[in-house]
């Protein structure tokens, strides 16, 4: 499977499938995008107990959790990169602006999402006006907050998140990645793994009886991952290498530790009962666009649906600088619904990035699209039932 998702980035990087593709005939119809906000700082500060990492972090201009002046950059160079891309495909015109009602964007209601998806519509099409909608910052939007109220029982998460750990336990998966957490530790305690880091603590899982949060990892795995998070949102703001990981981190360390991250949302956002429980809602909304939709929607939303989602398809990727399964920042899932030359219908889909370099160094041209399998669909090309049975049966 990484074998295959290293030829697909290598053939796609420049924004294209495999020359042969037999989609090269078919007309883009419509495009829906569900892409994941922009470069944040940590959500809290610290962002783990000083216990693990007890050196001071490095300082953000930006509140915690908001888009960061970077990241809302970083999220107009890709919207101008897909501008071009659609325009091509037929679902932005050459000139001019788009026709009224042809494009629409949704975001969260979190400061971050708003602030990309007012970033991304202004620059996709400059001085449009496209509007951006969203709920009032701060309240919760039942599109994106759908969890606490999908009625998914205690025991259905236990055994989604059981399934996803494996029959060895969550203590088996922390050996398997002990390479990555070792990384975490001296990062995080340079010179002193005695005093700090993640070698003594436990990993474990953690459902909500309530049913009022989603299921979470504890231990050193849940802090390995945010971490890993931590260190790859430095990097990619562009923060100077001694403000990256106290200047212990490199790319390399940021693309090994960043499997915490992917691992964590394999348990606790990828099985299908967890998915549906909390992007149930998101996934009608995407066949119902793929189906009926303007030429183009996009919703802005977090890492969580993304990888909702593509667990539902079972789709993975590989960009370059990130863990393979990362959902990067500003990076999207894309799904095209296509017509044949016979009238023929299918939906394509793809995952659409920026490397880890272009948003560190704010480069522009070509973003990295990889296409994706979907379950239960024989090659790129999915019929308009299956896409549907995928994402929401």
């Amino acid at each position: 499977m990484l074998r295959l998702i290293a030829l697909a980035v290598t053939l796609c990087i420049l924004g294209g499938p495999p020359p042969a593709s037999r989609a090269d005939t078919w007309r883009v119809v419509r495009t829906v995008v569900l892409m994941r906000h922009g470069v944040r700082p940590p959500n809290k500060e610290p962002p783990v107990p000083l216990s693990i990492a007890p050196d001071p972090w490095p300082a953000w201009s930006t509140r915690p959790g908001w888009l960061t002046d970077h990241g809302a950059a970083a999220v107009r160079l890709i919207a101008a990169a897909d501008a071009r891309r659609f325009i091509a495909d037929g679902a932005l015109p050459a000139h001019g602006c788009p026709a009224t009602g042809s494009v629409r964007v949704v975001s969260d209601s979190l400061q971050r999402t708003i602030a990309t998806g007012d970033a991304y519509a202004a620059s996709l099409a400059a001085g449009c006006g496209i509007v951006n909608h969203h709920a009032p910052q701060g309240e919760a939007d039942p599109l994106f907050d759908e969890y606490r109220t999908s009625g998914i029982t205690t025991a259905a998460a236990e055994e989604a998140v059981a399934s996803a750990v494996g029959p060895d336990g969550v203590a088996a998966l922390a050996q398997l990645y002990q390479p990555a957490l070792d990384a975490v530790t001296r990062i995080v305690c340079g010179n002193r793994p005695d005093r700090c880091g993640l070698t003594d603590v436990r990993s474990g899982t953690e459902v909500d009886p309530s049913g009022a949060h989603r299921p979470r990892l504890t231990g050193a795995l849940a802090y390995g991952s945010v971490i890993s998070e931590v260190l790859e949102l430095e990097y990619a703001e562009g923060k100077s290498p001694a403000d990256v990981g106290w200047g212990r981190a490199t790319a390399d360390d940021i693309r090994l530790v960043g499997s915490l991250h992917a691992l964590e949302l394999s348990i606790i956002a990828r099985p299908r009962p967890l998915a549906v429980a909390n992007a149930g809602k998101i996934a009608d909304v995407i066949r119902d666009a793929v189906d009926t939709g303007p030429p183009l929607t996009v919703m802005v939303g977090h890492d969580t649906e993304i990888a909702n989602i593509a667990g539902l398809l079972d789709a993975h990727w590989s960009v370059p600088g990130f863990a393979d399964d990362e959902p990067v920042p500003g990076g999207a899932l894309v799904f095209q619904r296509l017509e044949a030359p016979n009238g023929d219908q299918a939906v394509r889909a793809w995952y659409r990035s920026q490397t880890l370099e272009q948003i560190r160094t704010l480069t522009g041209g070509d973003s990295t699209w990889v296409p994706l399998a979907i379950r239960g669909c024989p090659d790129e090309l999915c019929s308009p039932d299956s896409f549907a049975a995928a994402l929401t049966t």
